[in-house]
């Protein structure tokens, strides 16, 4: 026997072993075997589609369409190889490349006469490309602008806190822990229960009937998570209003209706002396959900962030007072609203307001980068320094715990994300190259941070991993390192949407198209060679 002879043999035992072990699931083995087959015989298309093969039962789609397009280059007639070029290309969401190669894979059969063998592989080929064609299709309709503009509400049974609700059952008798079930599922017992006694209160003669406590309960399910925060019937605000908490209505309940902090901290103290604990924690509760639910209505209506910061500086400013002045006085006496999570709910809204103002004032003296960060830093350092416990904060629930402790942190990281990621750009508009990689860097990981600390099945999760991504992007950071953030973006989606499909928050979904974009881009572009996982980030329009 001949040399070549030899070899062929050996390339012929070496790809019938990599079969064998492909066959009884050893793909990694069967890949081993088929790298050692094509050393002797780099010519060999089966060679190289077989190994694609592995690699797709491997997940690692990269390698099998690279393979793939070996093999079609060699014998463009191959069928197999097309095919697997197609799931490679489909796997890495590059869906141009998966329908081309889907239909080469269909022309290279036999028009007429198959055998029962070609029809299976007709039916599958057409299957594929039927999906890469629709899914193409979804990111192209998902990617128009108009597709943002308007986002209707979801139906009662799918909303993420009903869906949450259906979870309970499962995720108490799993003992599952780490997810956003919790805080959303009580943020909306608190707000239902709220909403169905603001619903039962009427007006007559100027006298009130019906349990006056809704919005205590409404203003406890927004502090928990105001992502339940919707309104379900045209006179809801009036009913609100009724409550007692818009406008001068707050007499009835003994608050104050006019003046600002330094006139509640002097009345209060009157009020005290002369009527004891029980009617003066009554007027400062009164009063302090006023100015919230005003504050909250004006920075979540967009109306005006400098009023709801106003408010929410004045809350901060009695109760941080009333706090230290009453220290040894037991919250049972002076009221929930002095509990260290109820002040912390109230900082934590304050700091996205001062960060939504600074955002769109980034000119106006009044907001600055340096405030924000402190604002930001403080929140970490409040928090951390007083982790809830039963002892302090009355019984904690397992939403409390996200609520009040892991949600504050995270946003406070993404608001420290938010602030480099704007001094990082400018920096890089003014061409300080230094200062721009300083600060951009910084702005990755804060928002890897705020992704990471947030429930792996919160909708944040993945969205902040997406603006680290961004600050990647414009850091110029290489596939290799911008690849993987998007792989566990993906990840993460199934378990998000599994609660949050239907958010009340359109963010996340308003960024996938972008990214599928991106991607197809940076799959594509490494299958033809005209990438590499070294190639700056940036070199991939990301619009």
């Amino acid at each position: 026997m001949s040399s070549d002879e030899d070899k062929q043999a050996t390339v012929e035992q070496l790809k019938a072993e990599g079969d064998a072990f492909h066959l009884k699931g050893d793909h990694a083995a069967a890949r081993s075997k088929y790298t050692e087959a094509i050393k002797l015989d780099d010519a060999n298309a089966v060679l190289y589609a077989n190994r694609a093969a592995a690699y797709i039962a491997l997940k690692q789609y990269l390698d099998a369409g690279k393979d793939a397009q070996k093999a079609v280059q060699i014998d463009p007639t191959y069928s197999k190889a097309w095919a697997r070029l197609a799931k490679a290309s489909s796997e890495l969401h590059a869906w141009p490349m998966s329908i081309n190669a889907w239909e080469k894979a269909l022309e290279t059969l036999p028009t007429a006469d198959l055998t029962p063998q070609q029809q299976q592989l007709k039916a599958r080929y057409e299957e594929g490309l039927e999906h890469a064609k629709a899914a193409k299709a979804k990111r192209e309709v998902s990617a128009a602008p108009e597709a943002f503009n308007m986002k209707a509400f979801p139906k009662d049974s799918e909303a993420p806190w009903i869906r949450a609700v259906k979870l309970e059952d499962v995720l108490t008798a799993n003992n599952v822990l780490n997810t956003s079930a919790w805080a959303i599922m009580n943020a909306y017992k608190d707000f239902s229960e709220g909403v169905r006694y603001m619903k039962q209160l009427t007006k007559a003669d100027g006298n009130f009937s019906g349990n006056l406590n809704a919005m205590s309960l409404i203003i406890s399910g927004i502090l928990r998570d105001d992502r339940v925060y919707h309104m379900d019937s045209p006179d809801w605000l009036e009913q609100l209003q009724l409550q007692g908490q818009i406008g001068s209505i707050t007499q009835p309940f003994g608050g104050w209706a006019a003046g600002g902090p330094e006139t509640i901290k002097e009345e209060a103290v009157k009020r005290l002396e002369e009527k004891g604990w029980k009617v003066t924690r009554g007027a400062l509760a009164a009063t302090i959900r006023a100015w919230f639910m005003r504050a909250y209505l004006a920075h979540r209506t967009q109306e005006s962030l400098t009023l709801a910061l106003q408010h929410y500086n004045n809350i901060i400013e009695v109760l941080e007072w009333g706090a230290e002045l009453w220290k040894d006085v037991p919250i049972s006496e002076k009221g929930y609203i002095f509990q260290k999570t109820f002040i912390r709910g109230i900082r934590h809204f304050k700091m996205e307001a001062y960060l939504g103002a600074f955002t769109e004032s980034q000119s106006d003296s009044d907001y600055n980068v340096e405030e924000l960060i402190d604002i930001a830093n403080q929140m970490v350092d409040e928090t951390t320094k007083n982790v809830p416990k039963d002892d302090d904060d009355g019984p904690m629930d397992k939403g409390a715990w996200y609520s009040f402790f892991v949600y504050p942190i995270a946003e406070a990281h993404a608001t420290l994300g938010a602030a480099f990621m704007q001094q990082g750009l400018l920096a890089q508009k003014a061409s300080d190259t230094e200062q721009a990689e300083t600060m951009l860097a910084a702005a990755a990981k804060f928002y890897k941070k705020a992704a990471e600390t947030y429930p792996p099945d919160d909708e944040n999760a993945p969205f902040y991993l997406k603006i680290a991504f961004e600050a990647e992007w414009h850091r110029g950071r290489p596939l290799a390192d911008t690849l993987p953030i998007c792989e566990r973006i993906h990840k993460l989606l199934p378990g998000v949407m599994k609660i949050w499909e239907f958010s009340t928050s359109s963010r996340l979904l308003a960024h996938l198209p972008q990214l599928e974009l991106f991607e197809e881009r940076a799959y594509s572009g490494l299958l033809e060679g005209k990438y590499t996982l070294d190639t700056p980030t940036s070199d991939v329009p990301l619009d």
